[in-house]
């Protein structure tokens, strides 16, 4: 099977309003890819893309050598997604355990039981989230890292070739963030799992040293941190770069075409 994901001059957008337009990149595995970009930049379109949900209108995705969208089945088979949020109401008393199994059950037809094969592989996923033990808690009781481990485990339980997450530690504490990261990080060394991630935040990965695709509405530069976030290049993509005693700061808001 090929071993590359690859975009091709990839052009996406919803209706007439274009998102992101040429892109271009080739990742080989193995590989953790970081998606990066401010607000806005399309970094969960192409996700979407990535995982089979858009297609684009120009150009082409390849995972693995098959198109995401024309091959849905066969690729969200071997891709497992972690989308930004998963709304829990804290009304519903659903535990960690029934969150995880959703990804082994959702797939099949009723009765949708936990199972001692199923309750089994939940216990290994969250094992190597660094969760075991809470099987039995309510998903609404945990912290926000927490959950977001919980939403990887889940992931997990079809065993991925590709893991994809959309913005895994937004809005959590840098500590929080780097346990996300060290979490993916066992997980591609153990499983050899090809990781894409999106994040406005690059510091908490830079142990990891991804390969950082720097977009905004198109792609800006490809390659390792210390290629791609130097000045005069974050400049191109971001709207405001301030550099204060050896620091870069980035500005958040579109950056003019």
């Amino acid at each position: 099977m090929n071993d590359t994901v690859r975009a091709e001059s990839v052009t996406l957008a919803y209706g007439s309003r274009v998102v992101l337009e040429d892109v271009t990149f080739e990742l080989r595995s193995p590989f953790i890819a970081l998606l990066m970009g401010p607000n806005g930049a399309g970094k969960t379109t192409l996700i979407r893309a990535i995982v089979g949900i858009l297609r684009p209108i120009r150009g082409r995705l390849s995972i693995y050598g098959m198109d995401p969208y024309e091959d849905r089945a066969r690729v969200r088979g071997l891709v497992g997604y972690v989308p930004q949020i998963l709304n829990v109401s804290r009304n519903v008393p659903i535990t960690v355990e029934e969150v995880v199994a959703m990804g082994l059950l959702s797939k099949l037809p009723p009765p949708r039981l936990i199972t001692r094969e199923v309750g089994e592989a939940v216990r290994k996923a969250l094992s190597l989230v660094g969760l075991e033990g809470l099987e039995n808690r309510l998903f609404s009781e945990l912290s926000g890292g927490q959950q977001q481990r919980v939403l990887i485990a889940r992931a997990l339980l079809r065993k991925p070739r590709l893991l994809v997450l959309d913005e895994p530690y937004s809005m959590l504490d840098f500590k929080s963030k780097c346990e996300i990261v060290n979490t993916l990080k066992r997980i591609h060394e153990e499983l050899g799992t090809d990781i894409i991630m999106s994040a406005h935040d690059v510091s908490p990965c830079a142990l990891i040293d991804p390969v950082v695709i720097l977009i905004n509405r198109k792609v800006f530069a490809v390659g390792k941190i210390r290629d791609v976030l130097r000045p005069e290049i974050l400049r191109k993509a971001y709207p405001d770069v301030t550099e204060v005693e050896g620091m870069i700061i980035l500005g958040e808001d579109h950056a003019p075409h």
